[in-house]
Protein backbone atom coordinates (compact mmCIF):
# COMPACT_ATOMS: atom_id res chain seq x y z
CA UNK A 1 0.00 0.00 0.00
CA UNK A 2 1.37 3.38 -0.98
CA UNK A 3 1.51 6.00 1.76
CA UNK A 4 0.05 9.46 1.05
CA UNK A 5 2.59 12.07 0.08
CA UNK A 6 3.35 14.67 2.73
CA UNK A 7 4.21 18.19 1.67
CA UNK A 8 7.31 19.96 2.93
CA UNK A 9 5.06 22.47 4.70
CA UNK A 10 3.23 19.68 6.54
CA UNK A 11 6.54 18.20 7.63
CA UNK A 12 7.64 21.54 8.99
CA UNK A 13 4.39 21.98 10.89
CA UNK A 14 4.65 18.44 12.26
CA UNK A 15 8.06 19.07 13.78
CA UNK A 16 8.23 20.16 17.45
CA UNK A 17 8.03 23.95 17.67
CA UNK A 18 10.54 26.10 19.51
CA UNK A 19 9.49 26.80 23.07
CA UNK A 20 9.34 30.59 23.08
CA UNK A 21 8.74 32.43 26.35
CA UNK A 22 5.26 33.49 27.33
CA UNK A 23 4.37 37.11 26.71
CA UNK A 24 4.35 39.44 29.67
CA UNK A 25 1.81 42.28 29.88
CA UNK A 26 2.13 44.69 26.95
CA UNK A 27 4.61 47.44 27.73
CA UNK A 28 3.08 50.88 28.41
CA UNK A 29 4.12 54.44 29.20
CA UNK A 30 5.65 54.67 32.67
CA UNK A 31 7.04 51.11 32.69
CA UNK A 32 10.72 50.44 33.30
CA UNK A 33 12.95 48.73 30.76
CA UNK A 34 13.02 44.96 31.39
CA UNK A 35 15.94 43.47 33.37
CA UNK A 36 16.66 40.87 30.68
CA UNK A 37 20.29 39.86 30.23
CA UNK A 38 22.23 40.74 27.07
CA UNK A 39 25.39 39.06 25.81
CA UNK A 40 27.58 41.29 23.69
CA UNK A 41 28.96 39.79 20.50
CA UNK A 42 32.29 41.59 20.91
CA UNK A 43 34.77 39.85 23.18
CA UNK A 44 36.09 42.97 24.91
CA UNK A 45 32.61 44.28 25.79
CA UNK A 46 31.03 43.12 29.04
CA UNK A 47 27.59 41.52 29.20
CA UNK A 48 24.80 43.78 30.39
CA UNK A 49 21.01 43.96 30.76
CA UNK A 50 18.33 45.75 28.78
CA UNK A 51 17.48 48.11 31.65
CA UNK A 52 21.16 49.00 32.03
CA UNK A 53 21.57 49.55 28.28
CA UNK A 54 18.50 51.79 28.14
CA UNK A 55 19.02 53.30 31.60
CA UNK A 56 20.68 56.56 30.60
CA UNK A 57 19.56 59.19 28.11
CA UNK A 58 16.85 58.96 25.47
CA UNK A 59 16.69 55.61 23.64
CA UNK A 60 14.58 54.50 20.69
CA UNK A 61 14.05 50.74 20.34
CA UNK A 62 12.69 49.63 16.96
CA UNK A 63 11.27 46.09 16.90
CA UNK A 64 10.93 44.39 13.51
CA UNK A 65 9.48 40.99 12.60
CA UNK A 66 12.67 39.75 11.00
CA UNK A 67 16.03 40.59 9.48
CA UNK A 68 16.17 40.81 5.68
CA UNK A 69 12.38 41.00 5.32
CA UNK A 70 11.43 43.52 2.60
CA UNK A 71 9.36 45.94 4.68
CA UNK A 72 11.89 45.93 7.53
CA UNK A 73 14.91 46.45 5.31
CA UNK A 74 13.49 48.76 2.68
CA UNK A 75 11.06 50.89 4.67
CA UNK A 76 11.00 50.57 8.45
CA UNK A 77 14.72 50.52 9.30
CA UNK A 78 15.66 52.71 6.33
CA UNK A 79 13.28 55.38 7.61
CA UNK A 80 15.23 55.62 10.86
CA UNK A 81 18.58 55.66 9.08
CA UNK A 82 17.38 58.56 6.92
CA UNK A 83 16.20 60.44 10.01
CA UNK A 84 19.28 60.07 12.22
CA UNK A 85 19.90 63.82 12.14
CA UNK A 86 16.29 64.66 13.03
CA UNK A 87 16.30 62.10 15.84
CA UNK A 88 19.52 63.56 17.22
CA UNK A 89 18.06 67.07 17.01
CA UNK A 90 15.20 65.86 19.22
CA UNK A 91 17.62 64.59 21.85
CA UNK A 92 17.84 60.89 20.99
CA UNK A 93 21.06 59.38 22.37
CA UNK A 94 20.69 55.74 21.33
CA UNK A 95 18.99 53.88 18.48
CA UNK A 96 18.58 50.11 18.66
CA UNK A 97 16.93 47.86 16.07
CA UNK A 98 15.86 44.45 17.37
CA UNK A 99 14.63 41.25 15.74
CA UNK A 100 14.08 37.70 16.93
CA UNK A 101 17.04 36.36 14.96
CA UNK A 102 20.39 34.93 16.02
CA UNK A 103 23.45 37.15 16.15
CA UNK A 104 24.97 35.69 12.98
CA UNK A 105 21.90 36.65 10.95
CA UNK A 106 21.85 40.07 12.55
CA UNK A 107 25.53 40.59 11.81
CA UNK A 108 24.93 39.71 8.16
CA UNK A 109 21.97 42.10 8.10
CA UNK A 110 24.17 44.80 9.63
CA UNK A 111 26.56 44.39 6.69
CA UNK A 112 23.67 44.33 4.19
CA UNK A 113 22.27 47.59 5.58
CA UNK A 114 25.80 49.09 5.52
CA UNK A 115 25.29 50.40 9.04
CA UNK A 116 28.98 51.20 9.45
CA UNK A 117 28.52 54.07 7.00
CA UNK A 118 25.95 55.59 9.39
CA UNK A 119 28.09 55.13 12.49
CA UNK A 120 30.23 58.16 11.69
CA UNK A 121 27.42 60.28 13.13
CA UNK A 122 27.02 60.93 16.86
CA UNK A 123 23.83 58.85 16.88
CA UNK A 124 24.96 55.36 15.89
CA UNK A 125 22.39 52.69 14.94
CA UNK A 126 22.99 49.32 16.60
CA UNK A 127 21.30 45.93 16.19
CA UNK A 128 20.09 43.61 18.97
CA UNK A 129 19.71 39.89 18.28
CA UNK A 130 16.83 38.65 20.45
CA UNK A 131 17.46 35.04 19.46
CA UNK A 132 15.08 33.36 21.92
CA UNK A 133 12.55 36.18 21.95
CA UNK A 134 13.16 36.89 25.64
CA UNK A 135 13.31 40.67 25.27
CA UNK A 136 10.27 40.90 23.00
CA UNK A 137 8.28 38.62 25.32
CA UNK A 138 9.29 40.63 28.39
CA UNK A 139 7.56 43.62 26.80
CA UNK A 140 4.54 41.67 25.56
CA UNK A 141 5.68 42.10 21.95
CA UNK A 142 6.28 38.50 20.87
CA UNK A 143 3.97 36.81 18.38
CA UNK A 144 3.86 33.21 17.10
CA UNK A 145 4.21 33.21 13.31
CA UNK A 146 3.81 29.46 12.85
CA UNK A 147 6.43 28.21 10.39
CA UNK A 148 8.52 31.32 11.03
CA UNK A 149 8.45 30.78 14.78
CA UNK A 150 8.33 33.56 17.33
CA UNK A 151 8.70 37.08 16.00
CA UNK A 152 8.72 40.56 17.43
CA UNK A 153 5.63 42.62 16.71
CA UNK A 154 6.46 45.63 14.56
CA UNK A 155 6.75 48.45 17.08
CA UNK A 156 8.83 51.28 18.48
CA UNK A 157 9.40 52.06 22.15
CA UNK A 158 10.98 55.27 23.41
CA UNK A 159 12.76 55.20 26.76
CA UNK A 160 14.11 58.11 28.78
CA UNK A 161 16.52 57.14 31.55
CA UNK A 162 15.08 53.63 31.44
CA UNK A 163 11.40 54.65 31.65
CA UNK A 164 8.97 54.18 28.74
CA UNK A 165 7.76 57.45 27.21
CA UNK A 166 6.05 56.15 24.07
CA UNK A 167 4.83 52.84 22.61
CA UNK A 168 3.80 52.56 18.96
CA UNK A 169 2.57 49.18 17.69
CA UNK A 170 1.63 48.28 14.10
CA UNK A 171 -0.23 45.28 12.73
CA UNK A 172 1.07 45.85 9.20
CA UNK A 173 3.07 48.64 7.62
CA UNK A 174 5.07 50.95 9.90
CA UNK A 175 2.89 53.86 10.96
CA UNK A 176 2.79 54.29 14.73
CA UNK A 177 6.31 52.83 14.85
CA UNK A 178 7.71 54.77 11.88
CA UNK A 179 10.61 57.20 12.10
CA UNK A 180 8.38 60.08 10.98
CA UNK A 181 5.92 59.38 13.81
CA UNK A 182 8.69 59.14 16.41
CA UNK A 183 10.35 62.37 15.26
CA UNK A 184 6.98 64.19 15.22
CA UNK A 185 6.11 62.92 18.70
CA UNK A 186 9.50 63.93 20.13
CA UNK A 187 9.28 67.36 18.47
CA UNK A 188 5.81 67.95 19.94
CA UNK A 189 6.96 66.96 23.42
CA UNK A 190 10.03 69.20 23.13
CA UNK A 191 7.97 72.19 21.99
CA UNK A 192 5.46 71.63 24.80
CA UNK A 193 8.30 71.44 27.34
CA UNK A 194 9.86 74.62 25.93
CA UNK A 195 6.53 76.47 26.02
CA UNK A 196 5.97 75.37 29.63
CA UNK A 197 9.48 76.43 30.64
CA UNK A 198 9.00 79.82 28.93
CA UNK A 199 5.65 80.39 30.67
CA UNK A 200 7.16 79.46 34.03
CA UNK A 201 10.13 81.80 33.44
CA UNK A 202 7.83 84.68 32.48
CA UNK A 203 5.63 84.07 35.52
CA UNK A 204 8.68 84.05 37.78
CA UNK A 205 10.03 87.26 36.22
CA UNK A 206 6.67 88.95 36.72
CA UNK A 207 6.47 87.79 40.34
CA UNK A 208 10.03 88.96 40.99
CA UNK A 209 9.26 92.38 39.46
CA UNK A 210 6.10 92.77 41.56
CA UNK A 211 7.98 91.76 44.70
CA UNK A 212 10.73 94.30 43.95
CA UNK A 213 8.16 97.07 43.37
CA UNK A 214 6.38 96.23 46.63
CA UNK A 215 9.68 96.29 48.53
CA UNK A 216 10.56 99.68 47.05
CA UNK A 217 7.17 101.11 48.02
CA UNK A 218 7.53 99.82 51.56
CA UNK A 219 11.00 101.31 51.88
CA UNK A 220 9.72 104.68 50.63
CA UNK A 221 6.99 104.75 53.29
CA UNK A 222 9.45 103.93 56.09
CA UNK A 223 11.94 106.70 55.17
CA UNK A 224 11.16 110.42 55.98
CA UNK A 225 10.54 112.85 53.14
CA UNK A 226 13.85 114.77 52.93
CA UNK A 227 12.24 117.68 51.10
CA UNK A 228 9.57 118.06 53.79
CA UNK A 229 12.20 117.87 56.52
CA UNK A 230 14.24 120.62 54.84
CA UNK A 231 11.20 122.93 54.56
CA UNK A 232 10.37 122.26 58.20
CA UNK A 233 13.87 123.20 59.33
CA UNK A 234 13.80 126.44 57.34
CA UNK A 235 10.40 127.35 58.80
CA UNK A 236 11.61 126.82 62.37
CA UNK A 237 14.75 128.81 61.67
CA UNK A 238 12.77 131.72 60.22
CA UNK A 239 10.41 131.76 63.16
CA UNK A 240 13.30 131.75 65.58
CA UNK A 241 15.00 134.63 63.77
CA UNK A 242 11.84 136.70 63.84
CA UNK A 243 11.40 136.06 67.54
CA UNK A 244 14.91 137.05 68.42
CA UNK A 245 14.68 140.20 66.32
CA UNK A 246 11.85 141.41 68.67
CA UNK A 247 13.94 141.05 71.83
CA UNK A 248 15.83 144.26 72.79
CA UNK A 249 19.55 143.83 72.97
CA UNK A 250 20.94 144.87 76.39
CA UNK A 251 23.32 147.86 76.29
Amino acid sequence: MRLPRVSRRTLMNAEPSVAYPENAERVKVGDSAPPVGLTRAVDDVEDTTVNSLFGSGKTVLVNVPGAFTPTCSEKHVTGFLENLGALQDEGVDNLYIMAVNDRFVMRAWDDSLELDSYREADLKPELIADGAGMIAASMGLLVDKGDMGGRAIRSAVVFEDGVVQYVGVDAGQPEESSADTIVSMLKTKREEAEAKAKAEAEAKAKADAEAAAAAAAAAEMDEPDTKAVAIGVLTVAAAAAAYYQQIPVPM
